[in-house]
């Protein structure tokens, strides 16, 4: 499987593996990229799908490649945003032993059948244009192949399962992944629930100061986390 990635920062530093939404690709890591580079290897793949990585997206397919890159690198700090949360709560939960720490980022959403039959419908007459306009997936078969895909995702097993220090993040606006977000620090042996004011689902974009210095101040291994 070839995944394209973007890197920063040195290969000698402790690996930090940012796994990207359902918008744009590990471009959406930008504002991590740089400011997160003086203590990490940063790595932002493009899940299988998404932008310069082929083939069609599906969940195997992308736990498959974060957990190639996991075991290239041996151990990271994994850290997903909203579909890329879900990837990495599988990645972590299936793979300890390539896990230090885990950030979990907007959401994500847990049960299944979440993206109703009736936004399934409207997404599928989403022109092609509009998709690439809003997402790094090529055309609306992409889009729909993600979204059903979603739909039939459940992680209310998976979480019990992550035995990795974690960290769940969403912002207090964000008011559709709020209660998805507390149920998984709930689930989730030891994690801990940052809510951050005035802030929206797309945190690390939108709110990227803020969400840098929590993910740095976790991801330090003296930082102490309290539940």
């Amino acid at each position: 499987m070839r995944t394209h990635v973007l890197e920063a920062g040195e290969i000698g530093c402790p690996a930090l593996v940012l796994v990207h939404g359902a918008g744009q690709g590990g471009r959406m890591w930008r504002r991590q990229l740089g400011a997160l580079s003086d203590g990490f290897h940063v790595v932002a793949p493009d899940l299988p799908g998404f932008g310069g990585s082929p083939s069609p997206f599906s969940l195997t397919a992308a736990v498959e490649s974060v957990t190639e890159i996991a075991r290239e690198l041996r151990l990271v700090h994994l850290c997903g945003h909203s579909l890329g949360a879900i990837v990495a709560a599988r990645v972590a939960a299936e793979n300890p032993n390539l896990v230090a720490r885990l950030i979990l980022s907007g959401g994500p959403e847990i049960a299944p059948g979440t993206t109703s039959q009736r936004r399934l419908r409207i997404e599928r007459h989403r022109p092609g244009w509009l998709v690439r306009a809003i997402s790094d997936l090529p055309d609306c078969n992409g889009w729909i192949d993600m979204l059903a895909a979603l739909q039939t995702s459940d992680l209310s097993r998976v979480l019990p399962q992550i035995a990795v220090p974690t960290l769940v993040l969403c912002g207090k606006r964000d008011r559709a992944s709020l209660p998805d977000a507390r149920r998984t620090a709930a689930a989730i042996p030891g994690a801990h629930l940052a809510v951050v004011p005035h802030a929206g689902h797309l945190l690390p974009v939108t709110a990227p100061h803020a969400f840098n210095a929590i993910a740095r101040g976790f991801l330090n291994p003296g930082c102490r986390q309290t539940r």
